[in-house]
């Protein structure tokens, strides 16, 4: 009989030091018992959104199949666990972590079965939001600009998840200014240079204000140097550079959300 999952209380949310401890709790190292991480050894950062995907459809066909997202969980590299179990809710990861406090006991056969199911499921799985991201990085700003305004008439329902996708650097601009400093003063200045030669003066203006004295002189050179200099394809690289490290603050919790709500309208 399967074990009763109780539910968890949504008000502890799950914290990333919560994760990291759960998925790096010691192994049994008896030479004579099948070890997990043997198997599953196909799933790396690469495809680690889709195998988190795959586990939830299977989690949600059957609430016992908690155990086969236990074992793949535990039988990963512990970055990778992490990954995938971002992707849950935060009442799942509680459970998941629950589960994982205890050892759990799987014949061979078990783990060997379904190493072969996940291996298959996965050869099936294409696209995605993080392909989708990596080729949205390509197009410039007025290409994006474009597309997110045809896909908000479109698909007004998905436009929040596609925003959160496709952030622009003109979002930057919307953070507070705690954040905004936290954000460019970590830019090297050769970046900077080239990210703001095309921008308003309105946005180099307030990135001046940021900068220490010495900083913004070199800046300033090379954003008059730069205007007649750089690429649309050399623009659009540096600020994706600066967008990526903006999302990996906010992912890190250093800054707050880029993208806020926007208040329901009455």
């Amino acid at each position: 009989m399967s074990k009763e999952v109780k539910p968890v209380n949504k008000a502890n949310k799950v914290t990333r030091d919560d994760i990291k401890d759960s998925i790096q709790m010691e192994k049994p190292i008896d030479q004579n018992i099948t070890q997990p991480q043997n198997f599953f050894t196909y799933i790396n950062e690469y495809n680690s959104y889709h195998t988190a995907h795959v586990l939830k459809k299977i989690l949600g066909a059957k609430p016992e199949n908690l155990k086969y997202v236990c074992l793949v969980i535990s039988s990963v590299r512990p970055e990778i666990a992490e990954k995938i179990l971002e992707e849950f809710q935060d009442d799942i990861k509680a459970i998941i972590i629950s589960e994982l406090m205890s050892l759990i006991q799987y014949t061979k056969k078990e783990i060997e079965n379904f190493d072969k199911i996940l291996r298959r499921l996965l050869t099936e799985q294409f696209g995605g939001k993080y392909v989708l991201a990596k080729i949205l990085e390509y197009l410039d700003i007025d290409q994006k600009i474009n597309l997110s305004n045809v896909y908000k008439v479109k698909y007004p329902e998905n436009e929040k998840d596609f925003r959160g996708i496709m952030i622009m650097f003109e979002d930057l601009f919307k953070v507070s200014e705690k954040d905004f400093l936290r954000i460019f003063s970590e830019i090297q200045s050769d970046i900077l240079s080239i990210a703001f030669c095309h921008q308003p003066q309105e946005q180099i203006s307030r990135l001046y204000d940021v900068l220490p004295k010495g900083v913004k002189n070199i800046v300033q050179q090379g954003i008059e140097l730069g205007k007649n200099k750089y690429s649309k394809s050399d623009i659009n690289k540096s600020q994706q550079y600066i967008i990526e490290l903006s999302k990996n603050l906010e992912r890190d919790g250093f800054i707050e959300p880029i993208l806020k709500e926007e208040p329901n309208k009455t």
